[in-house]
């Protein structure tokens, strides 16, 4: 399992230290897991499973794809969030609102 997870930070191009802190935990702890000195727990790979979109079967078992669903829309996701954050409240109504828009928009020209 520690290359598997070692596979999946290589993948998303992250650092031990970017991968630990998106988990909440330190880039010890993702050291020590990529060197198998400590077993994870499930609730970690759960989290992993979660956060980037990792099948849990390949995690827990090698089978099938790595990852359930495109990593990079949990980039642009990211991207999206840091962006938002830097808005003053106002811009960030204002893109709030257009975001609404943009998902009827969407819903509209689905049906």
């Amino acid at each position: 399992m520690k290359d598997r997870i070692k596979a999946i930070r290589t993948a998303l191009k992250l650092s031990q230290r970017e991968f630990g802190e998106r988990l909440g935990v330190s880039r010890d702890v993702i050291s020590n897991l990529e060197y198998g000195r400590v077993e994870p727990k499930e609730l970690l790979l759960r989290h992993i499973c979660e956060l980037y979109g990792v099948n849990e079967e390949w995690l827990l078992h090698g089978k099938g794809k790595m990852f359930a669903r495109d990593p990079a829309s949990g980039r642009r996701a990211d991207e999206a969030l840091q962006i938002f954050k830097s808005l003053r409240p106002e811009f960030q109504d204002y893109a709030l609102e257009q975001i609404r828009r943009l998902a009827k928009l969407q819903e509209h020209n689905e049906q």
